[in-house]
């Protein structure tokens, strides 16, 4: 076998590894489920909000003092990861802040303490395809786009992921919720739109929470639009602007061990921070500016 053959046999190895490698990123999240399912059987359960356009199953995980299903009469919280496949530290960020709450909750001693009148959930990955290829996108299109909001008339949910989280958000009350993305070190809130004055009816509450929780990892903190920049058809917009959802959008600053740590600290504040009830007061009042808009499309 001559030079020539046995590199191009090499780089077919090559390449088949990391195709493999890649297909198994998921995988590798839904192994760590199914471990946590068995390390903490009583209070936590797996399901599937639905599929993706591939079929695949979008896999989360419920918290709970009755994890089988969802008690409406709870305060509950939501956190969603990968929205963006290339961020790959969104979903071990969101997998660090699961075991942080199950850590803290596995304790009967703690359940009189929270778990009794609250649950969570977590969908650590919800692009599956983009985060198996390291792709931004699924499909072709930015899952952080493909959401109604209050500055444009479409009515999102192209992506039938999208869809899929949005008919589970619309299933049950949720008061708080956080998405996760990278790389920029920031805690932002509503609103993300390209708006005169981003600031929301709630920003006072929204100050006061994420000014607590960025003490803790040393993050910016401010409006969507301030801090990062405006976009339209962001979940982080969608769930506070249709559902009064207490809204935090985080972008990790680099996804390192640290970083996760700490942030997952900051997120848990923000979460034991919120009132038992999603906001009455998520009305945008300011107009919307179609002249300048900036979508850098790396949120």
């Amino acid at each position: 076998m001559n030079r020539t053959i046995k590199l191009l046999l090499l780089a077919v190895v090559v390449f088949s590894s990391t195709n493999l490698l890649a297909a198994e990123r998921y995988q590798e999240i839904v192994n760590r489920l199914n471990a946590l399912k068995g390390k903490y059987p009583l209070i936590t359960h797996i399901f599937s909000i639905g599929t993706n356009d591939d079929n695949v199953p979008l896999y989360a995980m419920r918290v709970s003092l009755t994890p089988t299903e969802a008690d409406p009469n709870k305060v509950a919280h939501l956190v969603v990861g990968t929205h963006h496949g290339n961020e790959l530290a969104a979903p071990q960020s969101t997998m660090h802040l699961l075991e942080k709450v199950l850590e803290k909750y596995s304790s009967r001693a703690l359940f009189a303490e929270g778990l009794d009148d609250r649950e969570f959930v977590f969908i650590p990955v919800l692009n599956v395809s983009g985060y198996n290829a390291a792709n931004r996108h699924e499909k072709g299109r930015d899952p952080n786009r493909d959401y109604a909001g209050p500055c444009h008339s479409a009515t999102g949910g192209k992506l039938k992921s999208i869809r899929a989280l949005t008919e589970h958000v619309a299933s049950r009350l949720y008061t708080g919720s956080i998405t996760i993305h990278g790389y920029v070190g920031a805690l932002t809130y509503p609103w993300g739109v390209n708006v005169g004055n981003p600031q929301s009816l709630d920003h006072n509450t929204y100050d006061r929470i994420t000014r607590n929780a960025a003490a803790i990892n040393g993050y910016r903190h401010g409006t969507s639009t301030d801090i990062v920049y405006p976009v339209d058809g962001a979940y982080e917009d969608y769930v506070y602007w249709k559902h009064g959802i207490w809204s935090l959008l985080v972008e990790l600053k680099d996804g390192s061990k640290d970083d996760i740590e700490k942030t997952s600290d900051a997120m848990y504040s923000f979460l034991e921070a919120l009132d038992s009830s999603p906001s009455t007061k998520n009305q945008l009042t300011s107009a919307c500016n179609r002249a300048g808009t900036l979508d850098l499309m790396n949120e």
